[in-house]
C-alpha cells in the first residue's frame, strides 16, 4: 500500500508539467516604425520570432490603406526559433500595416503592428 501511494505520489509531482503561459516574442528586424520607401522600392519584413517551449504557427499580413492584400503567409513551425523574410514592391502613395502573429502549441498568441508608407 505504502508503496502504491509513493508511485502516485511521484507521478503527480514529477508527471505533471506545468502549462505555459508565455507567450512567443517577436523581434521586427525591418522594417521600422513609421518608416518611409519611395514608388516601387521593395520592403523587407524581417522578423525573429522564439519561444521558451515550441512555436506552432507564424503569421504575416501588409495590407495597404486601399485593403490590397501585399502579403499573406502562414507558416506551421516545429522550433523554438522561426525566422521570417518577406518582401514586397510599394506602390506611390499607400500607407501599409504589417501585422505579425505568432502562436505557440499551448495557444499562448504575440502581436506586432508596424505602418510604414511609401511616396
Amino acid at each position: 500500500m505504502k508503496t502504491a501511494l509513493s508511485v502516485l505520489f511521484l507521478f503527480f509531482v514529477f508527471g505533471c508539467k506545468k502549462p505555459d503561459v508565455l507567450p512567443p516574442e517577436i523581434v521586427v528586424i525591418t522594417p521600422q516604425q513609421n518608416q518611409t520607401f519611395s514608388s516601387g522600392q521593395t520592403v523587407t519584413i524581417k522578423t525573429t520570432v522564439t519561444d521558451n517551449v515550441g512555436l506552432h504557427m507564424v503569421h504575416v499580413i501588409a495590407i495597404d490603406n486601399n485593403g490590397g492584400h501585399w502579403v499573406h503567409s502562414e507558416d506551421h513551425v516545429d522550433g523554438k526559433s522561426f525566422q521570417v523574410n518577406k518582401t514586397f514592391v510599394t506602390n506611390p502613395d499607400n500607407t501599409y500595416t504589417i501585422t505579425i502573429e505568432a502562436t505557440d502549441h499551448d495557444d499562448n498568441t504575440a502581436f506586432k503592428e508596424i505602418t510604414v508608407s511609401s511616396n
